[in-house]
C-alpha cells in the first residue's frame, strides 16, 4: 500500500501511525496539496491528503473512511475502534471530537502560515482557537488513564495524541503540558512506541 501525504498533516499521521500498529506494510510518498498539487489529484481528484492505494490499485480518501477500511482489513479483534456497543460509541465520541479539533486547528494554522500578518482575520483566528482550547479541555477531563479508555489502546489515544503533536507544532496555539496534563501524558506514553515516533513530523 502506499500512503499519499506528509505527516505534517494530523489526518496523514493518523493512518500512518494506524497502518503501523496493525502491522501493515506501506510506502509514504510525502507530499502535499499546496506544493505538489498535480501529483496529489492524481491520488485524488479533489487534490486534497491523505490518499491510501491500495495493493490492487483502488484509492480510498478521508482519513477516517482509510481507517474504516483498514479495521476492517484488520479484523475485530485487533482493530483500534471496537465494534460495537457502549466501548465503540465512546471511542468513536472522543474520536470525532479529537477530529473535530484537529479541522479547527488546521484552520487557525493556516490563518497563520498562508497569510501575511498584516491580512491575518483576527476574529476568526481568535474563532478557531477557541474552540480547539474548549475542546481539548473535554478530551483532558476524558482520559481515564493509562489510554483514552482505559488499559487499551484504541483509536482515540490515535487521533487524540496526532492533535496534541501537531498543536505544538506552533506556538500561536497556545497549548502546553500545563493547559492539558492528561493528554500530555497520553502523548508521553504513545511517544515511546515507535509507531509514533516513526511517524513524527519532526522525524520526516
Amino acid at each position: 500500500m502506499k500512503l499519499v501525504g506528509r505527516y505534517l498533516s494530523p489526518f496523514t499521521r493518523r493512518v500512518a501511525i494506524t497502518l503501523e500498529l496493525l502491522d501493515m506494510p506501506y510506502e509514504n510518498e510525502p507530499i502535499n496539496a499546496w506544493q505538489n498539487l498535480e501529483d496529489v489529484r492524481r491520488a485524488n481528484p479533489v487534490g486534497r491528503i491523505p490518499a491510501l492505494v491500495l495493493d490492487d490499485g483502488d484509492v480510498l480518501f478521508d482519513s477516517s473512511a482509510i481507517i474504516d477500511h483498514l479495521d476492517e482489513m484488520a479484523g475485530p479483534d485487533k482493530a483500534l475502534t471496537p465494534r460495537s456497543g457502549a466501548e465503540r460509541r465512546r471511542v468513536m465520541r472522543l474520536t470525532v471530537a479529537a477530529l473535530g479539533i484537529m479541522e479547527k486547528a488546521a484552520a487557525a494554522r493556516y490563518e497563520l502560515v498562508m497569510r501575511p500578518a498584516d491580512t491575518r482575520h483576527q476574529p476568526w483566528l481568535e474563532h478557531n482557537l477557541g474552540q480547539v482550547h474548549s475542546g481539548l479541555a473535554w478530551l483532558d477531563r476524558q482520559v481515564e488513564g493509562p489510554w483514552m479508555t482505559g488499559e487499551a489502546l484504541t483509536q482515540a489515544d490515535v487521533t487524540t495524541v496526532v492533535l496534541y503533536d501537531f498543536l505544538r507544532l506552533f506556538e500561536e496555539s497556545g497549548v502546553s503540558a500545563d493547559t492539558v496534563p492528561a493528554i500530555d501524558a497520553l502523548a508521553r506514553l504513545a511517544g515511546k512506541m515507535p509507531a509514533f515516533s516513526r511517524t513524527h513530523p519532526a522525524a520526516q
